[in-house]
């Protein structure tokens, strides 16, 4: 009770809906008072108010023994609205509507006009503040940024290490595709840790976006800028780097920068889709479980582990919902594009190939599909 009496501003909420919003002190009871509901002499106005928000909107709302009066936000009849006989208008509470919504005799609410219904504040308002809010929880636990951070740059290393300086031997090939599908499989797998963090504020943001303050798609992107640039992009960007060069790829600046494309918008997909995942289960460990088994999919139809024509044709039109199979193939089409060439000698005789006909060969890829695969990957960064 002494710390209720200390609040200017007093916000009252119900299963994401807004019961009061205005000053403090005695103004919430008395405002509840005025639609039916006084507080009880010697009861706690706090827990008062707590048990109004404990109950349900609806039937706050509709009481029997309310009735129109001229007090501000009080329920009037409605008689000049068609279809909606005896239905109860709700007005507002300490502020102007911004819609209009009814509560007819079967308890169930109906809008006019729902595309009327507006936002607190501008677009650009809302990312701002929004913005500011992701910026400060990221500052305050920077352990998940250093965390991301080191184990980037610690499997950069591992991962340059395993494949270091890899020849132009058939051997060879395959350890570069190797190190580009394990490369691929890691960013899948630390995109998980995005639909962690989107389980844990799922039920802030439904309460918020219950209260119209801002639009989702304003929340997606302060999360794109705050969560997803610093915790998937740049340890992706760190990892790629360290390994392209110590495994030896390609020695040229502008095949570096279209591998580092290719991963870059296969972590962006990868990271949207974990969160379409935590917002379509409510269950986190469900949501997870998928994740996991998607990315095992995914390896499964990439094209390094079977040859994509080998699959039987009942199963081989898997392999086009398989975003790990676009960033491979386009990954070993840069590659080797750059003009390399296969140097063997298989049982004392010398072999002098191109690698694009191994690639084609071994794993079955197209030598120009590098742009299509690119449009791909974004596509699927888009829609996600």
């Amino acid at each position: 009770s002494q710390l209720y009496r200390t609040f200017d501003q007093l916000l009252v909420l119900s299963k994401g809906r807004t019961l009061y919003s205005g000053p403090g002190g005695a103004s919430p009871t008395t405002y509840f008072a005025s639609r039916g509901y006084p507080c009880p002499d010697l009861y706690n106005p706090a827990d008062h108010l707590l048990d109004l928000a404990t109950a349900s909107p609806v039937a706050l709302m509709t009481r029997p023994e309310v009735s129109g009066s001229s007090i501000e936000g009080s329920p009037r009849k409605v008689a000049e609205t068609p279809g909606k006989e005896d239905a109860i208008e709700l007005g507002p509470i300490y502020g102007k509507p911004q819609s209009r919504k009814w509560v007819g005799s079967n308890g169930k609410l109906a809008t006019s006009h729902p595309e009327s219904l507006g936002y607190a504040a501008t677009f650009l308002t809302q990312l701002e503040v929004l913005s500011g809010r992701e910026w400060t929880n990221l500052k305050r636990d920077k352990s998940l940024f250093i965390a991301h951070f080191g184990v980037a740059a610690i499997l950069g290393v591992f991962c340059g290490g395993l494949y270091y300086k890899t020849g132009v031997t058939i051997a060879g090939f395959q350890s570069r595709v190797g190190c580009l599908f394990f490369l691929g499989s890691l960013i899948a797998f630390m995109s998980l840790s995005a639909l962690y963090n989107i389980v844990e504020i799922k039920p802030l943001f439904l309460r918020e976006r219950a209260g119209r303050y801002y639009s989702p798609s304003a929340w997606l992107l302060a999360r794109v800028l705050f969560d997803v640039i610093p915790l998937r992009i740049i340890p992706t960007i760190v990892v790629s780097t360290i390994t392209y060069w110590m495994a030896g790829l390609a020695p040229d600046a502008a095949r570096f920068f279209k591998f580092l494309l290719i991963l870059v918008l296969f972590a962006l997909a990868m990271a949207l889709y974990n969160f379409l995942l935590a917002c379509t289960f409510r269950n986190g460990g469900i949501a997870i479980l998928l994740s996991a088994l998607f990315n095992l999919f995914t390896m499964t139809f990439a094209g390094f582990f079977v040859h994509l024509d080998a699959i039987p044709p009942v199963l081989r039109w898997l392999q086009w919902l398989c975003p790990l199979k676009y960033c491979l193939e386009a990954l070993s089409v840069n590659e080797v594009g750059s003009g390399l060439m296969i140097q063997d000698t298989l049982q004392g005789v010398p072999v002098n190939i191109s690698a694009q006909l191994i690639m084609t060969l071994l794993f079955g890829f197209g030598a120009n599909n590098y742009y299509r695969r690119v449009v791909v990957l974004d596509s699927a960064s888009f829609f996600n």
